[in-house]
């Protein structure tokens, strides 16, 4: 009595509480249009058009095909870069991305690797300390290094050089190099005699044979033996560490990127290889072989994949988080439901734009994305919690909600729209892609939420109180 007694005290002294002429909007004008239905129609026939049209560029949506650039694309020194590695054709005669087959390491210690700030540290090899390169070893390594020149299979997998497949055997050095003797000359090796010969380097000769072996000057190049064959001949000055082949790929070259499911299916191909010869070899030398690239391409197709799918499983798992919590905070169901499905619309209508804006998914798309659903429930969760506390029927708790929250919800979308557009005109490309990103989000996020979410609840118009949802 006493409270009401003090507001009607107040109301003479004072006058009645005057709205501001946005709540008002809000609550007359914008709560009118979404109970007219005819307008939810319109509303609801424009949204789905253009979720289809959403789903269809996000389904196109590709992981990056270049390296991530720091600056801007228009910037000065960004052009160059990208004019150098892009613009220029890769001479015949120039190197490919060579593809080591290696026997004798095991895993590699990845402890410690932080190519962020040391790109250029990999880790550290694991030596597999049952690898022996024995007189079989060495016979099964020469008969592979003939496999890989000559099987016409591998037409499409290994570059040609001067009409010559372009593998590196060391092997066939080496044992030229222990038939013969120091003398031996490159017309020695081609020729292929030194074949019939016990070429065979023995386990007790080893080490006097590499230590010999590796300061003779190569055929192919005119540095030593121990320099050109360094990556594939892991000779420490006193074992042989570990042996390998090298070719030079047919598709990839140290400087242009191709798409994840071309590469893919060119490193399968070196798999069923590797798969051939741990069954021709691994017995012979007491070690499987090891498939890799020293330009880091297999990498970079699996770190694609690696975007693709933390972008969408983050984004899902965001979206499923935002069920939880909402669904706890209101403790209605539908409420839940409708506003996961807004959040989930906002999700894919953000990924669809940046899709037909030409975009790819990187590691900054990637982060972007699995935080979507954070940033897309703001505004649908202040319009749900004002319609649940409100009362009545469906059509005063959608006028109460507008009327309360409309005009703060209206501010807060305009003020973070507007605090992104410093954003646009900045250097670093990941400020410039994250002011992109949040305009987007917080536009379609107000949006749906006012039009979408509110649109959901006065078509069903399920009752607050329906004994359907009491257990909630």
């Amino acid at each position: 009595t006493s409270k009401i007694g003090t507001e009607t005290e107040l109301n003479e002294k004072h006058g009645p509480a005057v709205e501001s002429r946005m709540n008002l909007f809000f609550r007359d004008k914008a709560a009118h249009l979404i109970l007219r239905k005819r307008n939810r129609h319109i509303i609801g026939i424009a949204m789905v058009g253009w979720m289809v049209l959403c789903v269809i560029h996000a389904s196109k949506l590709e992981p990056i095909q270049t390296t991530e650039q720091l600056l801007d694309k228009n910037h000065p020194i960004q052009r160059g870069a990208t004019i150098l590695n892009e613009k220029f054709p890769v001479a015949d005669d120039e190197s490919n991305t060579k593809i080591y087959f290696i026997w004798g390491l095991s895993d590699v210690n990845r402890d410690g690797v932080r190519q962020l700030f040391n790109p250029n540290y990999v880790g550290k090899p694991v030596f597999d300390r049952d690898f022996d390169f024995g007189h079989e070893c060495q016979t099964k390594m020469l008969q592979t290094c003939d496999f890989l020149k000559t099987n016409q299979s591998l037409e499409s997998l290994i570059k040609r050089e001067s009409g010559l497949r372009s593998v590196h055997c060391f092997i066939e050095e080496l044992g030229a190099f222990n038939a013969i003797g120091s003398e031996v000359t490159c017309n020695d090796i081609n020729s292929g005699l030194w074949r019939k010969r016990d070429w065979q380097v023995e386990s007790s000769a080893i080490n006097s044979t590499m230590t010999a072996f590796v300061e003779k000057r190569s055929c192919y190049d005119t540095s030593p033996v121990g320099k050109y064959y360094s990556d594939t001949m892991g000779w420490d000055g006193s074992s042989l560490r570990y042996a390998g082949i090298a070719v030079e790929s047919k598709l990839l070259d140290p400087w242009s990127t191709l798409p994840e499911d071309v590469v893919r299916a060119h490193y399968d191909d070196f798999m069923s290889l590797k798969t051939l010869f741990d069954s021709n070899m691994q017995d012979a030398c007491q070690s499987r072989v090891i498939v890799t690239d020293l330009d880091q391409k297999f990498i970079f197709m699996n770190n694609q994949y690696i975007y693709r799918k933390s972008a969408i499983s983050g984004s899902m798992i965001g979206v499923l988080i935002a069920f939880i919590v909402l669904l706890l905070a209101t403790r209605k169901l539908h409420i839940a439901s409708f506003a996961t499905i807004i959040i989930a619309c906002v999700l894919l209508s953000v990924i669809g734009s940046l899709s037909m804006m030409g975009w790819s998914v990187g590691t900054n798309e990637a982060i972007l994305s699995s935080i979507l659903a954070g940033f897309s429930v703001d505004y649908v969760v202040h319009l749900a919690h004002s319609y649940v506390v409100a009362h009545g029927s469906v059509e005063k708790r959608i006028k109460q909600a507008f009327g309360e929250v409309g005009t703060s919800v209206f501010s807060g979308m305009l003020t973070s729209v507007v605090a992104t557009i410093p954003l646009f005109m900045c250097t670093l490309t990941f400020f410039e892609k994250f002011g992109t990103f949040l305009c987007l989000t917080i536009a379609f996020s107000w949006l749906f939420a006012n039009f979408g979410f509110m649109s959901l609840l006065a078509h069903f118009q399920i009752p607050m109180e329906s004994a359907r949802f009491k257990w909630l």
